[in-house]
């Protein structure tokens, strides 16, 4: 029995003002951020910048932070909730006012939150979502981490009122535990090359702003020659000097790894009858409810160097509302053990029952086709350089031919009266998917005009979450597995949900 009386309109904790203070504040300077930096350099270039503590200057700082207060304290007032007669009901809003109200049965998850600022004053935020909207519907900014708990387990209880009756031990008992090291290995063996690109397109795309900034300072004639930065020296130094690849290289690996660790910063999971309890981060901590009748698709991620540290990633998605919200029902470090231990738990038997029905071979010609197409346009733009540089097609050639065949040779489908598993991967990377038949939604049979000329098509099945495609496969098979689909979900009575 919780202690607290949710029946009762109440107000967040009072510590909710300097949440929603700091929160309004970073999306109005976020979002105008650029106009700052142009009257910054305005007031710079006025040369004014050496007296930033005039009456002028300190009225303007402090007038933005009233209004920031204001409107927290405004907002902070407005905002009630409470839960009644099996709904949730919030009242908000300054100038327009709002009311909101919720089905418990309805909701799908509620998570419990915690960014840096209500870390340091020691609050949490709940976010409650339902299905079939692309926006959190509800946040409360600040509560105090035992009443949002009991909050939590009051929604969850209603929304799951027919297991009420269900108790398992289990679920006060941590099941996995993500060490430093799984972390770091996990850092480790992550696509380096995403982040080598976003790092790349970083500096290329505040380049000629840090440009015209250095110019407009006249530092090049205070400094001299250390900020003569023309286009031709700046793309000579980026594209043919091997010493700043290797500092791009260098710096993608340790925000690979910084990424995996802050994100999953003491992952913790927890095993319950209805499902899994996730908690993780380091700056931003979420604790979220992983319930096995909402899930709708689960997805088995690995690659060759993960495989040799014996990690595995495990990543679920349900039909909810915010879909930021799906990168956190993602469980890294796991090892092979108990990636079986847990689709026994979601998907019983699969394991034993899979039979693996390989695509037709046009996958393996289709992928040497498009691969064939980057590699002349890529010789293309080599024509013009010298001809040592040819070699390059060497490897090239080599990943092309390997990548194939390994994307043909991972891919494959599994259908029964239960489920549908689909495997694919490339040369690094492999995944496995798995649906449950009760969950699908809707089916397509689709046939670009060269699967017709080949007589294949390829099979789309929707769930509430995201699609699942069984590529390239013969049409009489096409359309056996579309009709036996679409009857399985015109004959069924199991819930989706």
């Amino acid at each position: 029995m919780s202690v607290y009386n949710f029946e009762s309109p109440s107000r967040q904790s009072a510590k909710g003002i300097i949440v929603i203070f700091g929160v309004t504040a970073f999306k109005v300077i976020k979002s105008l951020v650029i106009v700052f930096v142009f009257l910054l350099f305005k007031y710079i270039q006025s040369g004014k910048y050496q007296n930033f503590m005039n009456t002028k200057f300190v009225l303007i700082v402090f007038g933005l932070v009233l209004l920031f207060l204001t409107v927290a304290v405004l907002k902070y007032l407005n905002f009630k909730f409470h839960v009644k007669e099996g709904y949730f009901f919030l009242k908000r809003g300054i100038l327009n006012k709002e009311e909101i109200s919720v089905s418990t049965s309805k909701i799908q998850n509620v998570y419990i939150k915690q960014n840096l600022l209500q870390q340091l004053i020691n609050v949490v935020s709940l976010s409650i979502e339902s299905a079939g909207d692309d926006n959190t519907e509800i946040e409360i900014s600040a509560l105090e981490r035992h009443k949002a708990e009991a909050l939590k387990s009051l929604l969850m209880q209603s929304a799951k009122a027919e297991n009420d009756e269900i108790e398992d031990k289990r679920g006060d008992l941590v099941y996995y535990k993500a060490s430093v090291k799984k972390l770091l290995l996990e850092g480790v063996s992550e696509n380096h090359f995403k982040s080598f690109v976003l790092i790349f397109a970083f500096i290329m795309g505040i380049y000629n702003d840090v440009k015209q900034f250095l110019d407009q300072l006249d530092l090049t004639e205070v400094f001299g020659p250390w900020f003569k930065l023309d286009d031709e020296s700046l793309m000579g130094i980026l594209l043919f000097n091997v010493s700043i690849v290797i500092v791009l290289l260098v710096l993608s690996f340790f925000l690979s790894l910084i990424r995996m660790f802050v994100k999953n910063y003491n992952l913790t999971v927890k095993r319950n009858a209805d499902g899994l309890e996730i908690s993780k981060g380091l700056f931003n901590k979420i604790n979220l409810s992983l319930s096995s009748s909402r899930i709708q698709n689960t997805t088995v991620y690995t690659n060759k160097l993960k495989q040799v540290f014996g990690l595995y990633k495990l990543a679920f998605t349900q039909a909810m509302a915010n879909k930021k919200q799906q990168l956190n029902f993602n469980i890294v470090g796991l090892g092979k053990h108990q990636i079986s231990d847990l689709l026994q738990q979601f998907y019983p038997n699969v394991e034993e029952r899979l039979i693996k029905n390989k695509p037709h071979k046009y996958l393996l010609h289709r992928v040497l086709f498009f691969s064939a197409i980057i590699i002349v346009l890529i010789n293309v733009g080599l024509y013009f350089a010298p001809k040592s540089f040819l070699v390059i097609n060497v490897p090239l050639l080599i990943y092309v031919v390997a990548n194939a065949i390994y994307t043909y040779r991972k891919s494959y489908y599994h259908l029964d009266s239960d489920y549908i598993v689909v495997g694919g991967g490339r040369l690094v990377d492999t995944t496995t998917s798995f649906l449950e038949i009760k969950k699908v939604q809707a089916v397509t049979l689709k046939q670009t005009i060269f699967q017709k000329n080949k007589g294949l098509a390829s099979i789309v099945v929707y769930s509430a979450s995201k699609p699942l495609t069984i590529p390239h496969i013969h049409l009489t098979t096409a359309f056996t597995i579309k009709d036996y689909l679409l009857f399985k979900v015109e004959s069924e009575n199991k819930d989706w949900m």
